[in-house]
């Protein structure tokens, strides 16, 4: 049963209208907020002269919508590769230089020396072919790092690297396409890369007017990098499965080993997932929620347990330095999923709500939105036994708290 303050918002849905158009279509990034949710939050609670704060920015929904409002915007990010991605959308290009640049490396193409980096596995991802031509455009944008649109190029090279790739299309997680398919597989890269270089150029060639951005790669468990007060944070963190349902470091793995040498925002090693919140094995103390309280003592499995305390336990250290940037009249908006582990559903939501009402701040509304084009599967299994599967999150949950 909802209650006043948590509710059913059917308008944030967008059932016909997809979470990757316009700008967010630049690049394929897991769990993306939907920017028309983002425009509604900015309608909402943005201060004329305030600024934006996405503390897990990702792919840069945030940035891009908020630059769209004309407000002044700061991201963070701990994946190098989404802080690329997110930069990417940001810029305004001239699709007629991106087709002089195109026209440049059509013609080097043949003659340049293929650089491969180490690639984990290479062979069984990508086909000798496939590898050869990577390497020449991997080759040709070290060579010509200063070109125009540098980033948007290396951006380009690693939606590429993906599309080219022999993972199974639609898939965030590693899944290698079937054999009986993989003999038929054969993908041009040089095409490849020409077509999604043209495709992001004329997206990007409709000017975003205001450009009053930063962008930091950090961990969110340290201090925050940047000495401005924020007004409005709008953000998704990760649901604490990131091994899993959202595997932000598979995903991430193709294009970092790739770009190695190549990311302005440096490089990463394949741990990743590791290197998120609650990635790592540790002795915690457990966060001020009941909620929390509540949800570990359902879950029987104690390593389960413990890996949801160590990421709640990280979250609450990051939700303090969040809290240190706030203004004195700030809104804080996170959208949460409430997932499952060995069968027990996670408040996320409520553990957010908790976790904030300790520093402080008052619960405006909970608003609970359906999922759509979700690419994660309708059943998982939570307990990792064959044939024990729950569903999988089909809401997200607005969470707003105020000062």
């Amino acid at each position: 049963m909802l209650s006043a303050t948590k509710i059913r918002a059917q308008q944030y849905d967008f059932p016909t209208q997809k979470a990757s158009e316009g700008r967010a279509a630049i690049h394929d990034y897991p769990a993306m907020l939907h920017y028309l949710l983002v425009d509604d939050l900015l309608a909402s609670f943005s201060k004329k002269e305030g600024i934006v704060y996405d503390p897990f920015c990702g792919s840069g929904v945030t940035i891009v919508q908020a630059l769209k409002s004309q407000k002044r915007v700061i991201g963070t990010d701990i994946n190098p590769l989404a802080l690329l991605i997110a930069e990417t959308r940001t810029l305004n290009v001239i699709p007629e230089k991106v087709e002089l640049v195109l026209k440049k490396f059509k013609k080097s193409i043949h003659i340049a020396p293929a650089d491969v980096p180490p690639v984990t596995n290479i062979e069984y991802w990508f086909k000798p072919d496939v590898i050869e031509h990577l390497g020449k455009i991997r080759a040709l944008l070290l060579k010509h790092d200063d070109l125009p649109y540098s980033k948007f190029f290396k951006t380009v090279f690693s939606q590429t690297v993906r599309s080219v790739s022999n993972n199974r299309k639609g898939e965030f997680k590693r899944f290698r396409i079937d054999k009986d398919k993989l003999a038929f597989y054969n993908p041009n890269v040089w095409e490849t890369f020409e077509q999604t270089a043209l495709k992001y150029s004329q997206i990007l060639s409709i000017p975003l007017p205001f450009r009053e951005f930063q962008l930091f790669k950090h961990d969110l468990r340290q201090s925050l990098p940047f000495s401005e007060k924020v007004d409005l944070v709008i953000t998704s963190p990760p649901y604490g499965d990131s091994k899993t349902t959202v595997a932000y470091g598979q995903f991430s793995s193709f294009s970092m080993e790739w770009l190695r040498g190549l990311n302005p925002y440096g490089d990463e090693d394949l741990k990743l997932d590791n290197k998120m919140l609650g990635g790592n094995k540790k002795q915690c103390q457990l966060p001020p929620s009941k909620s929390l309280e509540q949800t570990l003592n359902k879950i029987k499995d104690k390593k389960r347990s413990d890996e949801v305390k160590n990421f709640f336990s990280d979250l609450f250290i990051s939700c303090a330095n969040i809290v240190d940037k706030l203004s004195d009249s700030p809104t804080v908006c996170f959208v949460v999923g409430n997932r499952t582990v060995s069968g027990i559903i996670i408040l996320m939501d409520e553990i957010i709500k908790e976790f904030f009402e300790y520093f402080g701040l008052k619960h405006f509304r909970t608003f609970i939105r359906k999922i759509n084009n979700k690419r994660m599967p309708s059943l998982n299994s939570p307990t990792n036994l064959k044939g024990d599967t729950s569903p999988t999150m089909s809401d997200e949950y607005i969470v707003i708290m105020k000062d």
